[in-house]
Protein backbone atom coordinates (compact mmCIF):
# COMPACT_ATOMS: atom_id res chain seq x y z
CA UNK A 1 0.00 0.00 0.00
CA UNK A 2 1.59 3.06 -0.78
CA UNK A 3 1.04 6.50 0.98
CA UNK A 4 1.07 10.14 1.01
CA UNK A 5 3.44 11.35 4.10
CA UNK A 6 1.98 14.44 5.82
CA UNK A 7 5.27 16.98 5.14
CA UNK A 8 4.60 18.70 8.11
CA UNK A 9 4.28 15.72 10.31
CA UNK A 10 7.58 14.26 8.75
CA UNK A 11 9.52 17.06 9.19
CA UNK A 12 8.58 17.69 13.12
CA UNK A 13 9.44 14.23 13.63
CA UNK A 14 12.98 13.94 11.80
CA UNK A 15 13.69 17.36 13.82
CA UNK A 16 12.50 15.56 17.10
CA UNK A 17 14.91 13.19 15.88
CA UNK A 18 18.00 15.84 15.27
CA UNK A 19 17.88 15.00 11.14
CA UNK A 20 17.66 17.38 8.44
CA UNK A 21 15.67 16.16 5.12
CA UNK A 22 19.09 14.60 3.26
CA UNK A 23 20.55 12.69 6.18
CA UNK A 24 16.76 10.90 6.71
CA UNK A 25 16.98 10.35 2.75
CA UNK A 26 20.07 8.63 3.06
CA UNK A 27 18.41 6.45 5.84
CA UNK A 28 16.35 5.29 3.40
CA UNK A 29 18.48 4.63 0.81
CA UNK A 30 16.54 7.47 -1.88
CA UNK A 31 17.54 10.59 -3.77
CA UNK A 32 16.80 13.47 -1.33
CA UNK A 33 14.87 14.70 -5.02
CA UNK A 34 12.50 11.74 -4.84
CA UNK A 35 11.73 12.29 -0.68
CA UNK A 36 11.14 15.76 -1.58
CA UNK A 37 8.73 14.60 -4.30
CA UNK A 38 7.34 12.73 -1.96
CA UNK A 39 6.40 15.48 1.31
CA UNK A 40 5.47 17.75 -1.07
CA UNK A 41 2.34 15.64 -2.21
CA UNK A 42 3.40 15.06 -5.93
CA UNK A 43 3.96 11.09 -5.31
CA UNK A 44 3.35 9.07 -2.72
CA UNK A 45 6.14 6.42 -1.04
CA UNK A 46 5.81 2.60 -1.73
CA UNK A 47 5.21 0.41 0.89
CA UNK A 48 8.42 -0.74 1.85
CA UNK A 49 10.28 3.04 1.45
CA UNK A 50 7.17 3.67 4.21
CA UNK A 51 8.30 0.72 6.18
CA UNK A 52 11.83 2.77 6.75
CA UNK A 53 10.48 6.04 7.09
CA UNK A 54 8.36 4.91 10.11
CA UNK A 55 11.30 3.52 11.51
CA UNK A 56 13.72 5.94 10.83
CA UNK A 57 11.63 8.29 12.82
CA UNK A 58 10.28 5.84 15.63
CA UNK A 59 6.84 5.87 14.73
CA UNK A 60 3.78 4.15 13.24
CA UNK A 61 3.19 4.08 9.71
CA UNK A 62 -0.39 5.61 10.58
CA UNK A 63 0.98 8.45 12.00
CA UNK A 64 3.22 9.72 8.87
CA UNK A 65 -0.28 10.48 7.54
CA UNK A 66 -1.29 12.49 9.78
CA UNK A 67 -2.12 16.17 9.43
CA UNK A 68 0.28 17.73 11.98
CA UNK A 69 -1.53 19.36 14.51
CA UNK A 70 -2.19 23.20 14.50
CA UNK A 71 -0.23 24.58 18.03
CA UNK A 72 -0.45 28.10 19.04
CA UNK A 73 3.44 28.31 20.55
CA UNK A 74 5.78 31.15 21.81
CA UNK A 75 9.35 30.93 20.81
CA UNK A 76 11.55 30.48 23.94
CA UNK A 77 13.13 33.64 25.49
CA UNK A 78 16.40 32.88 24.64
CA UNK A 79 19.07 35.95 22.66
CA UNK A 80 18.30 34.00 19.12
CA UNK A 81 19.94 31.15 20.35
CA UNK A 82 23.49 33.02 19.04
CA UNK A 83 25.53 30.55 21.45
CA UNK A 84 23.32 27.79 20.41
CA UNK A 85 23.19 25.77 17.62
CA UNK A 86 19.95 26.39 15.71
CA UNK A 87 19.95 23.00 14.88
CA UNK A 88 19.57 21.29 18.54
CA UNK A 89 17.22 24.18 19.20
CA UNK A 90 14.98 23.39 16.50
CA UNK A 91 14.95 19.67 17.76
CA UNK A 92 13.71 20.41 21.07
CA UNK A 93 10.75 22.47 19.94
CA UNK A 94 9.52 20.01 17.41
CA UNK A 95 9.65 17.23 20.43
CA UNK A 96 7.86 19.36 22.58
CA UNK A 97 5.34 20.17 20.19
CA UNK A 98 5.45 16.34 19.70
CA UNK A 99 4.99 15.34 23.36
CA UNK A 100 2.29 18.31 24.40
CA UNK A 101 0.60 16.72 21.16
CA UNK A 102 1.03 13.09 22.87
CA UNK A 103 -0.34 14.10 26.45
CA UNK A 104 -3.22 15.83 24.75
CA UNK A 105 -3.87 12.42 22.86
CA UNK A 106 -4.28 10.61 25.87
CA UNK A 107 -5.93 12.63 27.80
CA UNK A 108 -3.91 12.79 30.65
CA UNK A 109 -4.68 14.57 33.88
CA UNK A 110 -2.78 17.68 34.49
CA UNK A 111 -2.44 19.72 37.65
CA UNK A 112 -4.39 22.88 37.74
CA UNK A 113 -2.71 26.00 36.52
CA UNK A 114 -2.18 28.23 39.00
CA UNK A 115 0.75 30.33 37.21
CA UNK A 116 0.85 33.80 38.79
CA UNK A 117 1.00 36.35 35.91
CA UNK A 118 3.36 39.55 36.21
CA UNK A 119 1.92 42.93 35.95
CA UNK A 120 4.56 45.12 37.23
CA UNK A 121 7.48 46.85 35.72
CA UNK A 122 9.84 44.68 34.40
CA UNK A 123 12.96 47.26 35.60
CA UNK A 124 12.00 47.66 39.09
CA UNK A 125 13.87 44.89 41.05
CA UNK A 126 11.43 45.54 44.17
CA UNK A 127 8.52 44.59 41.94
CA UNK A 128 10.43 41.05 41.06
CA UNK A 129 11.22 40.71 44.45
CA UNK A 130 7.69 40.78 45.55
CA UNK A 131 6.29 38.87 43.01
CA UNK A 132 8.82 36.07 43.72
CA UNK A 133 7.57 35.85 47.13
CA UNK A 134 4.43 35.72 45.33
CA UNK A 135 5.31 32.95 42.97
CA UNK A 136 6.44 30.87 46.04
CA UNK A 137 3.08 31.41 48.41
CA UNK A 138 1.45 30.07 44.57
CA UNK A 139 3.21 27.07 45.12
CA UNK A 140 2.84 26.36 48.54
CA UNK A 141 6.22 27.45 49.78
CA UNK A 142 6.48 29.36 52.52
CA UNK A 143 8.23 32.50 52.35
CA UNK A 144 10.67 31.87 55.27
CA UNK A 145 11.80 28.12 54.36
CA UNK A 146 14.02 27.01 51.00
CA UNK A 147 12.33 25.70 48.46
CA UNK A 148 12.62 21.67 49.16
CA UNK A 149 12.41 20.91 45.50
CA UNK A 150 11.81 23.36 42.42
CA UNK A 151 11.09 21.46 40.09
CA UNK A 152 7.93 19.76 41.77
CA UNK A 153 7.46 23.38 42.85
CA UNK A 154 7.15 24.21 39.19
CA UNK A 155 5.02 20.70 38.69
CA UNK A 156 2.40 22.32 41.14
CA UNK A 157 2.02 25.45 39.62
CA UNK A 158 1.00 23.69 36.06
CA UNK A 159 4.01 23.94 34.81
CA UNK A 160 5.34 20.46 32.42
CA UNK A 161 9.00 20.13 32.99
CA UNK A 162 10.65 17.77 30.71
CA UNK A 163 14.37 16.98 30.36
CA UNK A 164 17.15 17.46 27.90
CA UNK A 165 19.75 15.50 26.67
CA UNK A 166 21.94 18.34 25.84
CA UNK A 167 23.28 22.13 26.76
CA UNK A 168 22.12 24.70 24.59
CA UNK A 169 24.92 26.60 24.32
CA UNK A 170 25.98 28.43 27.56
CA UNK A 171 21.99 27.73 28.37
CA UNK A 172 20.65 24.76 30.60
CA UNK A 173 17.23 25.14 29.89
CA UNK A 174 14.80 26.65 27.88
CA UNK A 175 10.68 27.37 28.41
CA UNK A 176 7.84 28.70 26.01
CA UNK A 177 4.03 28.05 25.98
CA UNK A 178 2.25 25.60 23.71
CA UNK A 179 -1.70 26.03 23.59
CA UNK A 180 -1.50 28.13 26.98
CA UNK A 181 0.96 25.85 28.46
CA UNK A 182 4.03 27.13 30.27
CA UNK A 183 6.51 24.28 29.16
CA UNK A 184 10.27 24.00 30.87
CA UNK A 185 13.10 22.12 29.13
CA UNK A 186 16.18 21.62 31.55
CA UNK A 187 19.56 19.84 31.16
CA UNK A 188 19.64 16.01 32.62
CA UNK A 189 22.47 15.30 35.00
CA UNK A 190 25.14 13.67 33.09
CA UNK A 191 27.63 11.92 35.53
CA UNK A 192 31.29 13.17 36.08
CA UNK A 193 31.23 17.06 34.74
CA UNK A 194 27.57 16.69 34.27
CA UNK A 195 25.18 19.62 35.71
CA UNK A 196 25.31 19.54 39.38
CA UNK A 197 21.91 19.80 41.04
CA UNK A 198 22.25 23.37 42.34
CA UNK A 199 22.99 24.42 39.08
CA UNK A 200 19.99 22.70 38.05
CA UNK A 201 17.35 24.24 40.63
CA UNK A 202 19.03 27.70 39.17
CA UNK A 203 17.94 26.79 35.84
CA UNK A 204 14.35 25.67 36.76
CA UNK A 205 13.98 28.94 38.84
CA UNK A 206 15.41 30.94 36.02
CA UNK A 207 13.22 29.24 33.55
CA UNK A 208 10.20 29.58 35.90
CA UNK A 209 11.19 33.36 35.63
CA UNK A 210 10.49 33.39 32.05
CA UNK A 211 7.13 32.21 31.84
CA UNK A 212 5.73 33.98 34.51
CA UNK A 213 7.41 37.78 34.11
CA UNK A 214 7.87 37.40 30.58
CA UNK A 215 4.47 35.74 29.26
CA UNK A 216 3.35 38.67 27.12
CA UNK A 217 6.99 39.73 26.14
CA UNK A 218 8.25 38.89 22.66
CA UNK A 219 11.39 36.92 22.48
CA UNK A 220 14.76 39.16 22.25
CA UNK A 221 15.93 40.74 18.75
CA UNK A 222 18.98 42.08 20.09
CA UNK A 223 21.77 41.15 22.24
CA UNK A 224 21.01 44.37 24.90
CA UNK A 225 17.20 43.07 24.87
CA UNK A 226 18.56 39.60 25.96
CA UNK A 227 20.55 40.55 28.29
CA UNK A 228 17.99 42.60 30.25
CA UNK A 229 15.47 39.32 30.16
CA UNK A 230 18.04 37.44 31.34
CA UNK A 231 18.93 39.54 33.78
CA UNK A 232 15.22 39.94 35.12
CA UNK A 233 14.80 36.01 34.93
CA UNK A 234 18.06 35.83 37.23
CA UNK A 235 16.67 37.91 40.01
CA UNK A 236 13.53 36.44 40.33
CA UNK A 237 15.21 32.77 40.46
CA UNK A 238 17.54 34.31 43.04
CA UNK A 239 15.00 35.93 45.19
CA UNK A 240 12.57 32.96 44.33
CA UNK A 241 15.31 30.17 46.25
CA UNK A 242 16.91 33.07 48.38
CA UNK A 243 14.02 35.09 50.18
CA UNK A 244 16.27 37.98 51.18
CA UNK A 245 14.72 38.20 54.86
CA UNK A 246 15.02 34.42 55.66
CA UNK A 247 18.49 33.96 54.04
CA UNK A 248 19.91 36.82 55.77
CA UNK A 249 18.52 35.95 59.11
CA UNK A 250 19.63 32.31 58.49
CA UNK A 251 23.46 34.07 57.63
CA UNK A 252 23.21 36.11 61.31
CA UNK A 253 22.32 32.35 62.84
CA UNK A 254 25.02 30.62 60.70
CA UNK A 255 28.14 32.39 60.65
CA UNK A 256 27.53 35.25 63.34
CA UNK A 257 26.99 37.58 60.62
CA UNK A 258 30.32 36.94 58.79
CA UNK A 259 30.45 36.20 55.03
CA UNK A 260 33.04 34.07 54.58
CA UNK A 261 33.07 30.62 51.89
CA UNK A 262 32.84 28.46 54.83
CA UNK A 263 29.58 30.16 55.83
CA UNK A 264 28.38 29.78 52.50
CA UNK A 265 29.17 26.67 52.31
CA UNK A 266 27.17 25.54 55.10
CA UNK A 267 23.99 27.36 54.01
CA UNK A 268 24.30 26.04 50.78
CA UNK A 269 23.56 22.78 52.74
CA UNK A 270 19.77 24.17 53.50
CA UNK A 271 19.35 26.45 50.63
CA UNK A 272 20.45 24.35 47.74
CA UNK A 273 22.35 27.30 45.75
CA UNK A 274 25.68 27.66 45.08
CA UNK A 275 28.02 29.56 46.38
CA UNK A 276 28.82 32.04 44.02
CA UNK A 277 24.85 32.52 43.31
CA UNK A 278 24.73 33.06 47.19
CA UNK A 279 27.48 35.74 46.32
CA UNK A 280 25.33 37.46 43.84
CA UNK A 281 22.35 37.62 45.97
CA UNK A 282 24.50 39.14 48.84
CA UNK A 283 25.16 41.91 46.30
CA UNK A 284 21.34 42.34 45.93
CA UNK A 285 20.54 43.04 49.25
CA UNK A 286 23.60 45.09 49.95
CA UNK A 287 24.85 43.07 52.31
CA UNK A 288 28.08 43.15 50.92
CA UNK A 289 29.47 45.83 48.53
CA UNK A 290 31.70 45.10 45.09
CA UNK A 291 34.95 44.83 46.77
CA UNK A 292 33.61 42.46 49.25
CA UNK A 293 32.47 40.27 46.19
CA UNK A 294 35.29 40.44 44.58
CA UNK A 295 37.26 38.80 47.32
CA UNK A 296 34.97 36.07 47.98
CA UNK A 297 35.51 35.41 43.94
CA UNK A 298 39.08 35.46 43.86
CA UNK A 299 39.14 33.17 47.03
CA UNK A 300 36.60 30.83 45.16
CA UNK A 301 38.92 30.64 42.23
CA UNK A 302 41.75 30.12 44.35
CA UNK A 303 39.90 26.72 45.81
CA UNK A 304 38.94 25.47 42.46
CA UNK A 305 35.55 26.30 43.20
CA UNK A 306 34.49 27.51 39.81
CA UNK A 307 34.17 24.62 39.09
CA UNK A 308 33.83 22.00 41.76
CA UNK A 309 32.00 23.45 44.48
CA UNK A 310 31.74 21.71 47.99
CA UNK A 311 28.49 19.94 48.78
CA UNK A 312 27.25 18.37 46.30
CA UNK A 313 23.33 18.96 45.98
CA UNK A 314 20.96 16.49 44.78
CA UNK A 315 19.93 16.36 40.99
CA UNK A 316 16.07 17.04 41.00
CA UNK A 317 13.72 14.97 38.64
CA UNK A 318 9.80 15.56 37.22
CA UNK A 319 7.08 13.20 38.12
CA UNK A 320 3.85 14.80 37.16
CA UNK A 321 4.07 12.71 33.60
CA UNK A 322 5.10 9.03 34.88
CA UNK A 323 2.40 9.47 37.16
CA UNK A 324 -0.13 10.47 34.34
CA UNK A 325 0.73 7.59 32.92
CA UNK A 326 0.63 5.04 35.52
CA UNK A 327 -2.51 6.30 36.74
CA UNK A 328 -4.01 6.79 32.79
CA UNK A 329 -2.55 3.21 31.87
CA UNK A 330 -2.57 0.45 34.74
CA UNK A 331 -1.42 -2.48 33.15
CA UNK A 332 2.42 -4.09 33.32
CA UNK A 333 3.57 -1.69 31.28
CA UNK A 334 1.88 1.74 30.81
CA UNK A 335 4.80 3.49 28.94
CA UNK A 336 4.37 0.96 25.78
CA UNK A 337 0.14 1.34 26.38
CA UNK A 338 0.87 5.17 25.47
CA UNK A 339 3.27 4.66 22.92
CA UNK A 340 0.95 2.32 21.10
CA UNK A 341 -1.79 4.24 21.17
CA UNK A 342 0.06 7.53 19.89
CA UNK A 343 1.45 5.45 17.24
CA UNK A 344 4.89 6.81 18.27
CA UNK A 345 7.83 4.79 19.25
CA UNK A 346 8.62 4.12 23.41
CA UNK A 347 11.94 5.80 23.39
CA UNK A 348 10.36 9.18 23.26
CA UNK A 349 8.31 8.46 26.03
CA UNK A 350 11.60 7.44 27.76
CA UNK A 351 13.50 10.67 26.74
CA UNK A 352 10.68 12.23 28.18
CA UNK A 353 10.74 10.52 31.54
CA UNK A 354 14.13 9.69 32.10
CA UNK A 355 15.80 12.25 34.67
CA UNK A 356 18.76 9.16 35.84
CA UNK A 357 22.01 10.59 35.63
CA UNK A 358 24.82 8.36 33.24
CA UNK A 359 27.05 7.32 35.83
CA UNK A 360 27.01 7.22 40.19
CA UNK A 361 27.37 10.19 41.76
CA UNK A 362 27.35 10.77 44.99
CA UNK A 363 25.52 13.69 46.55
CA UNK A 364 24.04 15.29 49.64
CA UNK A 365 20.22 15.98 49.55
CA UNK A 366 18.56 19.44 50.80
CA UNK A 367 18.09 19.14 54.73
CA UNK A 368 16.25 21.86 56.56
CA UNK A 369 18.58 23.59 59.17
CA UNK A 370 20.21 21.45 62.10
CA UNK A 371 19.77 18.52 60.33
CA UNK A 372 22.55 16.02 59.73
CA UNK A 373 23.62 15.79 56.18
CA UNK A 374 22.64 12.72 54.24
CA UNK A 375 24.64 10.59 51.27
CA UNK A 376 22.64 9.19 48.83
CA UNK A 377 23.60 7.62 45.71
CA UNK A 378 22.31 7.86 42.18
CA UNK A 379 22.45 5.33 39.67
CA UNK A 380 23.42 5.10 36.33
CA UNK A 381 20.70 4.03 33.24
CA UNK A 382 20.40 0.78 32.40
Amino acid sequence: MNLYPDQGRVQRLRTARGMTQAELARRLDIPTSALSRVLSGHQPIENDDSVRLAEALDCSQEVLTRPTSDALYTRPWLRAYADAPQKVVEQYLADTLLALEAFSDLRLKRLPERLPVFTGDLSDDNEIEAFATEVREAADVSSMQEVPNVTRASERLGCVVLPMDNELGKHLGMSLFVDGIPVLRVSRPSGDGGIPGDRQRFTVAHELGHVTLHSSCRPPDSAEQAKEIEKQAHRFAAAFLLPGDSFLEDLEQTGRGRVTLATLARLKERWGVSVKAMVVRLQQLNRIDVDQARSLYKQISARGWNKNEPVDVDNERAIWLGRAIAQRYTGENPIDEAARLTGLHRSYFESWTDWEPATPANVIELHPRGATPRMSTSYSRG
